[in-house]
């Protein structure tokens, strides 16, 4: 006698369940090698200066982070920081001095010559020569005066510290705060083509060099500043003349509620010229460098996925403040924190731009273990990438205006958001609200036409009710499932907690978090299942009523 025996039908289930469970584990190991960056190879310090390096960042990282102890409002190293990021942006301006860039156009045929000590004024003939030693060759390029059809373009580095003062009210986590400042450090760098104006409408880099109390803040933001430090020194050496000027901003108070970017975007003589903006922040070690935020409109959101070269976006992480209200995929705004976005699109600005955020590894954020050996390797090689493709995307924009051209144009703007969504950093998927109207309304149209294109030819009113009602309950069975998988791990952690010590160890460990919460999640979605079996569905009683009236009708 057999004790354990399968029949055909179970062979076939475990043939799919170990199908699944090959599926899964594959999806798995793809997921954790894009969260952890392994398809980036970050690039080395002796890589070509026309692209981005994520190990020369690194060094200005561990000055940051290392050598300079203490960003902190009130500390000597927030100065020092403001000091180190200044003197590199001079090096940069004195590079730039003396190794102009000149791109001389001839009728659509355009030349980029490198010339090194140029007198800042030409004279009436232009001699060109590329001065160049060791086993390099020369090149002397002798050309007249200047005919109309040529015109001469270069690009032109200021770099200033200023100081901040202000006052302003903001909301809080529901709570009116009045905050009044004076005597904070920004940095400043505008790079720009000669020929630009002050008034001309430009792309705002931004991030803060200021870090949390007690944390060496590696991540948080040093890894935000050592990006924007790479990337300058990418555009003085890539040759590329940015049709639009690019400012940096590095402000000194961010953590103090975003008090640097607010005396930017209040006080500073460039603040009217910003036509779009990238915030960079961090609150975790690395991984995808996620656009949390966008807006106002989708201008700003689409760029990113035309230009992005590992595209990771997420709209459901935004607050639509058309409603002014949070709706149900919507989860930023119940993040008890904000970022400088808020003072640039939102609270003061208004100005179109991205939130692009550092997420993994949250449990190091604001903490002393947020140090330079935590961040994840091809974090920053593939921010930076990022950062370039989006900047020369945003200054090459027809649609870039500055603030008076924005207000003249107002009715003309979309103040509509976008739906979109990256997968695995390959490809956007990106479509209007409209389109997505459209997309969610579907499923219930096909809901509720399903009774009716399936139903047989003698399905009477009655019966047709019947399937409807049925098909409701079950509807309501899945909405159920769906509150009880996130009621009982919610029930769990509470209990846990007033029977436990430690509240968040799960927090360092994920795979502590699978174990004990997905079982939990599990056991909430069959509860309603096996409730659900004392409620017969109209149709099994109406089966069961053929059934025994079938015999008595063969027996006449």
């Amino acid at each position: 006698m057999a004790i354990f025996s399968l029949n055909h039908g179970d062979i076939s289930a475990f043939k799919l369940l170990f199908s699944l469970a090959i599926m899964y584990g594959l999806m798995s190991m793809l997921s954790y090698s894009v969260l952890h960056m392994k398809f980036v190879k970050p690039l080395g310090i002796d890589a070509p200066l026309d692209k981005f390096s994520e190990a020369r960042a690194m060094k200005h990282l561990r000055v940051l982070s290392e050598d300079i102890v203490g960003r902190h409002e009130g500390r000597p190293g927030l100065k020092q920081a403001a000091d180190y990021i200044k003197g590199q942006l001079e090096f940069l301006k004195d590079r730039a001095n003396s190794n102009f860039r000149l791109s001389i156009y001839n009728g659509g045929e355009a030349l980029v010559l490198e010339l090194l000590s140029l007198p800042h004024e030409l004279p009436h003939y232009c001699r060109t020569t590329n001065v160049v030693t060791g086993m390099m060759r020369s090149l002397v390029l002798l050309t007249l005066a200047a005919r109309p059809s040529k015109r001469i373009v270069q690009n032109g580095i200021e770099v200033e510290e200023s100081m901040v003062n202000g006052s302003f009210n903001m909301m809080f986590l529901g709570h009116s705060i009045s905050l009044a400042y004076r005597a904070h450090t920004n940095v400043l760098m505008r790079i720009s083509s000669v020929n630009s104006t002050e008034t001309d409408a430009s792309v705002l880099i931004n991030a803060h060099f200021d870090s949390a109390l007690n944390s060496p803040g590696a991540s948080d933001c040093g890894s935000c500043v050592a990006s924007m430090l790479e990337l300058g020194r990418l555009i003085v050496d890539s040759g590329w003349i940015p049709p639009r000027p690019i400012i940096f901003l590095f402000n000194g108070a961010e953590e103090l509620f975003m008090l640097g970017s607010h005396g930017f975007i209040t006080t500073h003589r460039w603040r009217d010229t910003i036509g779009a903006f990238v915030n960079i922040e961090a609150s975790g070690s690395g991984g995808p460098d996620l656009v949390c935020q966008s807006g106002p409109g989708s201008w700003a959101s689409l760029v990113y996925a035309q230009s992005a070269v590992y595209p990771m976006a997420q709209s459901s992480a935004q607050v639509d403040e058309s409603f002014a209200l949070l709706s149900a995929a919507d989860i930023f705004g119940i993040i008890p924190g904000d970022t400088d976005y808020r003072i640039l699109a939102q609270d003061h600005g208004s100005i179109p731009g991205l939130d692009v955020i550092f997420l993994l590894g949250g449990y190091f954020y604001h903490t002393s273990s947020d140090t330079v050996e935590r961040l994840v390797p091809g974090s920053i090689q593939a921010r930076g990438d990022n950062l370039f493709s989006v900047a020369k995307a945003f200054a090459s924009s027809s649609l870039l205006r500055n603030a008076s051209e924005r207000q003249y144009l107002e009715f003309a703007t979309d103040h509509e958001r976008a739906i979109f969504f990256d997968y695995m950093t390959w490809f956007m998927v990106y479509y209007s609200k409209r389109v997505a109207a459209v997309l969610h309304i579907l499923p219930a149209v096909i809901f509720l036409a399903v009774p009716i294109i399936l139903r047989p030819r003698n399905f009477g009113l009655l019966s047709y009710c019947k399937t409807y009602f049925d098909f409701l309950k079950g509807l309501l069975q899945h909405i159920i499932a769906i509150l009880m998988a996130i009621i009982v791990p919610v029930a769990f952690a509470v209990v846990r907690l007033l029977l436990s010590g430690p509240a968040m160890n799960w927090f360092a460990n994920p795979y502590l978090a699978f174990m004990m919460y997905v079982p939990c999640s599990i056991v909430g979605l069959l509860i309603p299942r096996y409730v659900w079996k004392w409620f017969h569905l109209n149709q099994d009683i109406s089966v069961q009523k053929m059934s025994r009236e079938v015999p008595i009708l063969f027996n006449y």
